[in-house]
């Protein structure tokens, strides 16, 4: 069924809420004015982690540890939203590329709203089996009281944590990053203003940290809905739209499955290194190495942010046929990336003192938490090769291979690193394990990247030569 959308979802007026347009000549400037409000709305997002561990960490380390070990469980259903999103996200850059405007509307409808039932389904099935995961994640007597509230109130939050994030890659998809930001921010600020308040004034402890969050979800939930009952964007979202289908389901899981897979290999192995860490060094080494996974998500963020700006270009570039623009798209997206990482982990490092001052006033937590800074960002200037790659990759439809490198950094790369080197290291074989597999991912990125961009070169280049599949 063919779905008509006017003219007017195509070229909106411009304004606040109007996208770019995706086809400007000047593709290095078209990549920066969309992953400018991306990254600074991400940055914004990792700020605002960082800042509710500022204020957790107020409370004691005994606080900050049970925030902590409960990263993995919020990272599983980050996972699950951000796999959705980027799925939809490149399906739509494509599909606007190739002037079917009116199936991305339905592809974006449709998966914002079986956000609700997966989160549903989520919040029972995390209440109903909270204890044995916090007894997983190494919660201890301790910290068991501060973790379990923590995660009941972040189960509830499970339904809104997914229509963000679907919502953010729907307005970053049709070129809209601009708005992305500023919905962002504006959840930040109230979440900032919130959480002395929960936490401190009314007395709810980690609690508070985790129901600021909500209380901010909720805000930015509402200028979403007032942005697509507007219609200010590319693709319309309502109801009438949902096409619970296997043909418009199935390319968007496929596409968004390494993401998800990913990210949950990802919480998987922090739940390993937060046990691993608390058996060695109890909950000093879980503050410590807690503060420097915070630090590298403040620089992973604006960098996620950038590629998912050039991730717009590039799939609307693939979705066009426009081989020379993926090209130019991909070198330019690659040398600012990697510009940006290389000074990132140079700053953490010389900085690595005072940033574990700001965190903790406890010398032992601040001692670890500096040589984990370190460690932790050693390899961190590839880390803009890696996440480049992925995302071309994606656009294009290149799914094995995306899915490759999204699993590599904290996936088959680490867990085995994780299993081997800290029984013979002790704690530093934790830190040295992390910076193994995030040096040898890139390196594995690289190596894909090659034969792709040779393939792209080609003369027969179309939009079903480079990723097996036509991008419509």
């Amino acid at each position: 069924m063919t779905i008509s959308v006017s003219a007017a979802a195509d070229a909106p007026e411009p304004g606040f809420a109007a996208p770019l347009d995706l086809a400007a000549p000047d593709i290095g400037r078209t990549i920066v004015r969309l992953a400018l409000p991306a990254v600074i709305g991400l940055s914004i997002n990792a700020l605002h982690h960082a800042a509710n561990a500022v204020f957790v960490g107020m409370i004691g380390a005994h606080a900050m540890a049970a925030v902590s070990v409960v990263l993995p469980l919020a990272m599983v259903i980050g996972a699950i939203g951000e796999g959705l999103g980027v799925g939809a996200a490149a399906m739509i850059g494509r599909l606007l590329g190739s002037g079917a405007a009116g199936r991305a509307s339905v592809t974006a409808s449709t998966i914002l709203t079986l956000a609700v039932p997966v989160g549903l389904a989520i919040t029972l099935v995390v209440m109903s089996v909270r204890q044995p995961l916090l007894a997983t994640f190494g919660a201890n007597p301790d910290t068991w009281l501060m973790a379990d509230s923590y995660v009941g109130v972040m189960a509830f939050g499970a339904t809104l944590t997914l229509l963000q994030i679907i919502a953010d890659f729907i307005a970053i998809a049709e070129g809209n990053t601009r708005f992305s930001m500023w919905t962002l921010l504006g959840g930040f600020a109230l979440n900032i203003a919130l959480d002395p308040v929960l936490i401190f004034t009314l007395e709810l402890g980690v609690s508070g940290a985790a129901l600021a969050t909500i209380l901010s979800q909720l805000a930015v939930l509402a200028a979403y809905a007032f942005y697509f009952l507007a219609r200010a964007g590319r693709v319309h979202v309502t109801l009438h739209l949902v096409r619970p289908r296997s043909s418009i389901l199935r390319p968007v899981i496929v596409l968004g499955l390494p993401t998800t897979l990913a990210s949950i290999a990802t919480a998987a192995a922090f739940a390993m290194v937060y046990y691993q860490a608390g058996s060695f060094g109890g909950d000093t080494a879980i503050a410590g190495l807690g503060i420097a996974l915070r630090m590298l998500a403040l620089g992973s963020l604006p960098l996620i942010g950038f590629a998912l700006g050039a991730q717009t270009v590039l799939s609307f570039a693939y979705g066009a046929g426009n081989r020379a623009r993926v090209l130019a798209a991909t070198r330019f997206a690659l040398a600012a990336a990697s510009g940006f990482a290389l000074l990132y982990g140079c700053i953490v490092v010389v900085l690595a003192r005072p940033i574990a001052c700001l965190f903790s006033a406890n010398p032992a937590v601040q001692d670890v938490a500096v040589t984990a800074i370190v460690a932790v960002h050693a390899a961190f200037p590839l880390a803009g090769v890696r996440l480049v790659v992925l995302v071309l990759l994606q656009a294009i439809g290149q799914v094995r291979e995306a899915a490759l490198v999204s699993l590599a950094p904290q996936g088959y790369l680490l867990i085995p690193l994780l299993v081997v080197l800290p029984p013979w290291f002790g704690f530093g074989g934790i830190l040295a394990a992390l910076a193994v597999a995030a040096a040898l991912a890139s390196v594995l990125a690289v190596a894909l990247l090659i034969p792709v961009v040779r393939r792209l070169g080609a003369s027969q280049f179309g939009p079903e030569s480079v990723g097996g599949e036509k991008a419509t």
